[in-house]
């Protein structure tokens, strides 16, 4: 079957001081360029949603027929429904490019969990207590899951889940695996890691480079 990878490229990257995320660079290399290469093997095209002013130096950045634009939206779920807008395939890849290292290994055990379950996301078992901000206790270790990216899912599930909600969207940013539960899909999840960073902070770009030059 046809798979097409859909790539969040649109945040401002506000927290992390740098600009828009997209063009954050990572050992010379944008966050872009990284989860643009890590897509394509797994992909037969990918759908970028970057912000209409970044247009086209994202275009000047990747040249590849198979790589197609789009605009983002004011919010994460608004630009996502922007890409699956566009999307055609019957079963597609959501990713965002602040996760830059994402395994092909992960890639492949997604797909194939989302062919059994109708969605898949990687899972990281959170190892630390978790409490609200008055101190209150809400998980011990090993109690709940930090959900990453990507997912793998059916098309026809998240279409169904976005027809329930409003088309000039809503007050919150609801999470994607919301919307595809809203489909009739309950999203599986596969081992996560820790490897597998999102880039939102200073501190996460140091790890994220630190962790480079130790695999180089």
């Amino acid at each position: 079957m046809r798979i097409q990878g859909l790539l969040q490229a649109a945040g401002s990257g506000t927290r992390l001081g740098r600009g828009p995320k997209a063009f954050v660079t990572l050992a010379g290399r944008t966050l872009l360029e990284r989860a643009v290469d890590r897509l394509l093997p797994a992909v037969d095209s990918i759908i970028v949603a970057v912000a209409a002013a970044d247009m086209e130096r994202a275009r000047a950045l990747i040249r590849d027929e198979r790589v197609a634009f789009v605009e983002g939206a004011a919010t994460r779920s608004g630009t996502t429904r922007r890409l699956m807008a566009q999307a055609t395939a019957p079963w597609l890849i959501l990713h965002d490019v602040v996760h830059p290292f994402a395994a092909p290994e992960l890639l492949r055990a997604l797909l194939q969990q989302a062919h059994l379950s109708g969605a898949a996301a990687p899972g990281l078992v959170n190892a630390e207590f978790l409490y609200t901000r008055s101190g209150e206790l809400l998980h011990p270790p090993g109690a709940v899951l930090i959900g990453q990216k990507p997912v793998a899912f059916r098309r026809d599930a998240a279409c169904a889940g976005y027809e329930t909600l409003p088309e000039d969207g809503l007050d919150s940013d609801p999470s994607f695996l919301d919307i595809l539960a809203l489909g009739g899909v309950k999203t599986a999840f596969v081992p996560g890691s820790a490897v597998n960073l999102k880039i939102t902070t200073p501190d996460d770009l140091r790890l994220a480079e630190a962790l480079l030059a130790l695999t180089a």
